[in-house]
């Protein structure tokens, strides 16, 4: 039967909802793929207009899926509102949001997939096509007669290399584009694909949703961690590169590649490097980076590297239960720094958090002033997503008092707008913020490091954390460059062609 599946991520790459297409088509079934993607400016929600070309898509389906994050759910929300009153098709709605706050997505959607969702979505319609209920599929919660009913999860798929490879048969792919949906076109990738090789994360930080993951599945299976095998992976990534010729690189977005056993490492890169024979990225974390892995990838290809560092040493244990020692960072970035030549290297940062005292941000501060240079610093402002350890503790002492507090309706770039929302430490959370960019002997981002130290000075720390008239003062012009990259620098880069994107981003790499 047909199937309309609609994406509401930032982003068309978003492999959740083309395997989950993948596995539909694998069953029979004839599905579309709609990308409604709009900018990071997560306050934008869909006109009228564009809602009513969504519909025409939708019309002659006969099961509708949709997809959402936290910071997107409100989007998703008005789509499924939107089509709920214009036509009687089942939407059922699945992705990270339906997972970790089931409650809310309930209101919107009488069906909401709880959990992985391919073996789930392929018992769902094939039931609704022979006209069976629904009502005790695993994995749904589904609203019959002002009930809702919960099923339980299902067990885990251990063996990921059953699943097809995610849907790029672009020919049946639609995407908003200037407020018209349009065919799918290669450019829309942007000269890269983001790829996961695998699923889970052994270490539940308190402010990652993985957290409620490992608990909503405990004793429904096998490992923590499951892994695509490396012949899988080559032979996804091989298929991809001859159908699309415009790709520059991959990006692996695993939570952490680097988790993987040696010998899985060793494998791939053998294959990679014989193979596909192509630039790509992964991230990393400072417990399972060694010289040998590290090695390994980069004579494989791997030119850059995202590490997490998220917080200080004390705010990692008390406050992220992120079980991470300072000492775990320099020790791997002496590592990274060995193949600076070959490997650019991103330490990822959390900052704007409640918690933190302004002992711990300048703890952090310190750390990363003794990290080798050069590398690129990533600061992301903390959001409190739903389900989440952090969030409910938020939640129960009163940091959260309204949903907006939870701040999931930001980026993580909106510097100003975050600051202003949790009004804590402003001032040395503006200097981290500032420090966002290339870090090198001597500048951090856009402050030489005579400035950084000026800053930080203690009398002048300690009197603009009390008084917080030029700390506001500064986040004005912030904001005014926020405006200008969001609405000007931004949509600038994107009507470029992807030749040019592909050979800046090499660039980019070798300076």
């Amino acid at each position: 039967m047909k199937i309309t599946l609609i994406s509401t991520s930032t982003y068309p790459s978003d492999q959740g909802i083309r395997t989950i297409s993948s596995v539909l088509k694998k069953a029979g079934h004839d599905v579309r793929i709609i990308f409604m993607s709009l900018s990071e400016d997560y306050s934008r929600n869909y006109t009228k207009s564009e809602l009513l070309q969504l519909l025409k898509f939708c019309k002659d389906s006969s099961l509708i899926g949709i997809n959402a994050y936290a910071s997107t759910a409100h989007r998703a929300a008005r789509i499924i509102n939107f089509l709920k009153k214009h036509l009687d098709i089942p939407i059922v709605y699945g992705g990270v949001h339906a997972t970790i706050s089931p409650e809310d997505c309930i209101k919107h959607s009488d069906i909401v997939c709880v959990g992985e969702g391919e073996e789930t979505v392929v018992e769902l319609a094939d039931a609704i096509e022979k006209g069976k209920k629904i009502d005790k599929i695993k994995n749904l919660w589904v609203r019959k007669n002002d009930k809702i009913i919960k099923n339980p999860v299902r067990n885990l798929i251990d063996e990921l290399d059953k699943l097809p490879f995610p849907d790029y048969e672009i020919e049946t792919h639609y995407i908003l584009d200037n407020g018209k949906i349009r065919k799918f076109l290669e450019d829309d990738l942007d000269g890269q694909i983001f790829f996961l090789t695998g699923r889970g994360c052994p270490y539940g930080c308190d402010y990652c949703s993985n957290s409620l993951f490992n608990e909503l599945y405990k004793g429904k299976r096998k490992k923590v961690l499951r892994w695509h095998s490396p012949e899988y992976i080559i032979n996804g990534i091989l298929f991809l590169k001859k159908k699309f010729p415009s790709l520059g690189y991959f990006d692996i977005r695993d939570d952490t590649f680097s988790l993987r056993p040696l010998e899985d490492i060793k494998k791939f890169c053998k294959l990679y490097k014989e193979k596909v024979k192509m630039r790509f990225k992964c991230l990393a974390d400072p417990h399972t980076v060694s010289d040998e892995k590290i090695k390994l990838l980069v004579d494989a290809g791997c030119t850059d590297i995202i590490v997490g560092i998220q917080g200080s040493e004390k705010t990692n244990f008390k406050v992220f239960r992120r079980f991470q020692k300072d000492e775990d960072v320099l020790r791997t970035a002496k590592i990274l720094n060995k193949y600076k030549d070959r490997l650019s290297v991103m330490y990822d940062v959390i900052t704007c958090n409640p918690y933190e005292s302004p002992e711990n941000i300048l703890d952090l501060i310190s750390l990363l002033q003794k990290i080798p240079k050069p590398y690129f610093l990533s600061v992301n402002n903390l959001v409190f997503f739903p389900g989440t350890q952090l969030y409910n503790r938020a939640r129960a002492d009163g940091t959260i008092k309204k949903e907006s507090d939870a701040a999931y309706q930001l980026n993580y770039w909106d510097r100003a707008k975050h600051i202003k929302l949790k009004k804590k430490n402003e001032y040395l959370v503006l200097i981290l913020n500032l420090m966002r960019g290339s870090v090198t002997n001597s500048r951090f981002g856009i402050m030489p490091n005579f400035l950084l130290k000026w800053m930080l000075e203690p009398k002048r720390v300690r009197r603009n954390l009390k008084h917080k008239e030029i700390t506001y003062i500064i986040l004005f012009f912030v904001e005014i460059y926020d405006l200008i990259r969001e609405k000007i620098l931004k949509p600038a880069y994107r009507s470029l062609p992807v030749s040019f994107k592909v050979w800046y981003d090499r660039v980019r790499y070798r300076a």
